[in-house]
């Protein structure tokens, strides 16, 4: 009976251990599954795309939803694409340089930062920024955890500028060789006398000399000089009189009423038997269509072609620059603006229509903040605009009156769409001290604006209004 009773007893002590260990199987389960879960989540929701691929092989083994969204498919149709491999999901002109480059950095680090370009599916060039880290799993295999930043309109802009540039360099070594042939104002200074000869040709190709007196220790020679520009002339004069050499400098002069020609002055100052400087000469070319066609240039980089806005590029850089030279103590307010609905726009009404109504949410943008306040298109339905030296009222002012006036019915063909738009502030510096951090939190209070109904402003670490 005692040993009935003891074989009974471990038996149940062996039940229950079992039962133990199938719960504790079951929790580490559970908890497996929700640790999958959450990572999945943390993969899908990472900006831009994450891919993982063997160190060895360049087999690909994970890609997130990210990526499989800059290329507009599915993964099955993603990998058959691109053959599970990491080789070719690298365009085939930048492969070798990769490779390389990945070589190089891993002897060095654990991590590699590259740029390249992809095939889409569509036969479309796609532009990398990829930093990956290296990594060893369990079972000793080595593989490489990727990010991928999606840089095409980035290069593309770039290209567009450099291609500018170029132009610009073009333009300015023809203007050089044709310097000769152009029919220059010829000076000519008599320290001692303080009397200027100037010469110049008339219509039908006759050079002209004229005097004038008191030209600049009298100043008259100044009178017709640009006032932005009078300031550069008179340390460049200065210098001229004070060691003998060569120089150029650039000016405007008035022209007839309010105009003014651009000028390049080429100059050289002599001294006589006192080491004084007793004679200056100088050929003044007028470059005021080389001035226009650079400014044309310029505007034309930095200028979204549908609004006349600033471009994305050139908006984030003059941003930058104002904030990076501006005092703690002062208060520029940062706005982010999407326009509510307009995708509705596109697709109810025709891409026409929702021109027109981008260009209908810039003017307003222009109307309701000042000439001196920076205004750009961040892209698509998205504007930014920088306030300058503002109070919170006067900006939550101007996020009122501009909701105001975006507030409309767009109507075409007998059909119409609500607009409105969508408004978050940030402040400098309270909100940020440079203009990323400013950015993300005039980006996250559009959010709120955005999810608390629409058509209101919201001023960052505020409720939406």
């Amino acid at each position: 009976m005692a040993q009935d009773r003891n074989r009974s007893g471990v038996q149940q002590i062996m039940a229950e251990a079992v039962t133990y260990e199938e719960n504790d199987i079951e929790t580490l389960r559970r908890e497996l599954k929700d640790t999958k879960e959450e990572l999945d989540i943390f993969l899908s929701s990472m900006p831009g795309g994450v891919m993982t691929y063997d160190a060895e092989t360049g087999r690909i083994l994970y890609v997130n939803e990210g990526l499989l969204t800059i290329f507009g498919c599915g993964e099955e149709e993603f990998r058959k694409h691109f053959m599970d491999s990491f080789s070719l999901f690298v365009l085939k002109d930048d492969r070798r340089r990769i490779k390389d480059l990945i070589d190089t950095q891993i002897q060095f680090f654990d991590h590699v930062e590259l740029t390249y370009r992809s095939m889409g599916l569509a036969d479309d060039i796609i532009w990398f920024n990829h930093k990956a880290t290296l990594r060893q799993t369990d079972d000793g295999r080595k593989e490489f955890f990727c990010i991928l930043s999606d840089i095409t309109e980035q290069k593309a802009i770039q290209n567009q500028l450099q291609n500018i540039n170029e132009q610009l360099y073009i333009e300015t070594e023809r203007f050089k060789l044709i310097e000769e042939a152009i029919d220059n104002v010829e000076y000519d200074y008599d320290v001692d006398s303080d009397n200027l000869s100037v010469s110049r040709k008339d219509s039908n190709g006759v050079r002209h000399w004229k005097n004038l007196e008191h030209a600049f220790r009298g100043g008259q020679a100044f009178h017709s000089i640009h006032e932005e520009d009078l300031d550069v002339v008179k340390s460049v004069f200065g210098s001229a009189m004070k060691t003998a050499g060569k120089g150029v400098v650039e000016y405007r002069m008035a022209f007839e009423g309010d105009a003014y020609l651009w000028y390049r002055l080429n100059y050289a100052s002599f001294e006589g038997k006192n080491d004084r400087i007793i004679r200056v000469v100088g050929s003044a070319k007028d470059i005021t269509e080389e001035k226009l066609e650079q400014e044309r240039l310029r505007t034309e980089a930095e200028r979204d072609g549908m609004t006349g806005l600033l471009n994305k590029t050139a908006m984030q850089l003059y941003c930058a620059a104002h904030l990076s030279k501006s005092d703690f103590n002062d208060c520029h307010a940062l706005f982010m603006i999407d326009t509510d609905n307009f995708k509705s726009v596109n697709d109810t009404l025709g891409h026409g229509v929702g021109d027109d109504t981008i260009r209908f949410v810039a003017d307003n943008i222009r109307n309701v903040f000042r000439d001196t306040d920076l205004v750009g298109r961040m892209g698509g339905d998205e504007f930014m605009v920088l306030m300058s030296h503002t109070t919170l009222d006067i900006a939550k002012d101007r996020a009122q009156r501009l909701n105001d006036k975006i507030r409309s019915d767009v109507e075409a063909n007998g059909e119409s769409v609500h607009i409105s738009c969508s408004i978050g502030i940030a402040f400098f510096a309270k909100d940020g001290e440079d203009y990323d951090s400013l950015f993300r939190a005039a980006d996250s209070a559009l959010y709120v604006s955005k999810e608390s109904g629409k058509d209101r402003y919201t001023i960052y670490g505020e409720a939406g209004k």
